[in-house]
């Protein structure tokens, strides 16, 4: 491990927001795929993460069947908003029957980015993304909608989520996007991949989700991890045999790695993901405070050139089985 100072904070694209390397996603504390979710712990993950040193918080307007994540968040907000580079998305919701939909129409995204701001008690955020592309509605229809949340002075900056290049360059055209937020983890880079390139030739950050793949890559789920018949992770592939066998053997050398590191396996895995070109920040959930204590110290973690070649011999082995 390097003794050289890693960058705990990202300066935005070509924004005046600077943004911690670590953000806090609240996806787990809308209470949809996360099982004993309650307010007084997600209030305390909040305070906790900033208390930290992390500034990023990540929300959208679809975590929580009627708004849950935002109206914690906004508890958190009446009191410390200077302290917070806020994120929200627009484009997803979840409709009286609990179905998930996908919504891009300019009207819908709009309408819902002043629910989210009611939701939040503020009168902006500083970065609105689309959340996903609405197959039924052209996408620089939807990247408008955003152009006009910033008009309005809803939103500061914009992002794109869940886009592939083209994609992205389709919006962006529209709609000058500061930051693309794609899935990315050691096992699954590909989203990245095909980004990079047009994200370093134009300025933009990328804040990656799934770092941990749902806890997985924290390390602390053992080969004979007892699962919640209702948890949702069980419906993944990875949570699945052969993969969850094969995926346990990278743990173990992850783990013992770790150990020489005196770091957790959460920590190892964040650093290296902020250590992967265009990588800006790293999102990760929490429902408890000592979850996102831990992940935030990945923020002060450097590690060395070997290590990382190591760990890249590591994953392309385990790609290849």
């Amino acid at each position: 491990m390097s003794e050289t100072s890693p960058q705990t904070w990202q300066k935005l694209g070509k924004s005046d927001l600077r943004l911690s390397s670590v953000g806090l996603g609240l996806w787990p504390i809308a209470g949809i795929s996360s099982l004993g979710v309650n307010d007084k712990d997600s209030l305390a993950t909040i305070h906790a993460a900033l208390d930290a040193g992390i500034n990023h918080i990540d929300t959208a307007f679809s975590y929580g069947y009627d708004g849950e994540a935002d109206r914690v968040l906004a508890q958190v907000l009446k009191q410390r908003r200077d302290e917070v580079v806020l994120a929200s998305k627009v484009g997803q919701y979840f409709d009286s029957t609990r179905q998930r939909v996908i919504d891009g129409r300019p009207e819908t995204l709009i309408q819902h980015a002043q629910q989210a701001l009611e939701r939040l008690a503020t009168d902006h955020v500083d970065i609105m993304y689309l959340h996903l592309p609405d197959p039924q509605v052209p996408l620089q229809e939807s990247a408008a909608a955003i152009v006009e949340i910033i008009r309005r002075g809803w939103a500061r900056y914009a992002g794109v989520s869940n886009v592939d290049a083209q994609q992205l360059q389709d919006f962006h055209a529209v709609c000058p996007v500061a930051i693309v937020q794609p899935p990315f983890n050691m096992l699954q880079q590909d989203a990245v991949k095909v980004l990079r390139d047009y994200c370093l030739q134009n300025n933009i950050a990328m804040a990656c989700y799934w770092v941990l793949m749902k806890g997985l890559l924290a390390g602390k789920m053992n080969r004979d991890h007892q699962f919640d018949p209702q948890d949702k992770r069980l419906t993944y592939p990875i949570y699945q045999e052969p993969q969850w066998s094969r995926t346990q053997d990278f743990l173990d050398l992850l783990r013992t790695l770790a150990n020489q590191l005196d770091c957790t396996v959460a920590q190892l895995v964040i650093a290296w993901t902020l250590q992967q070109p265009g990588i800006n920040v790293a999102l990760c959930g929490a429902k408890r405070p000592e979850q996102i204590l831990e992940t935030a110290a990945a923020m002060r973690l450097q590690l060395d050139r070997e290590t990382c070649v190591q760990i890249d011999h590591w994953i392309a082995k385990l790609a290849d089985d």
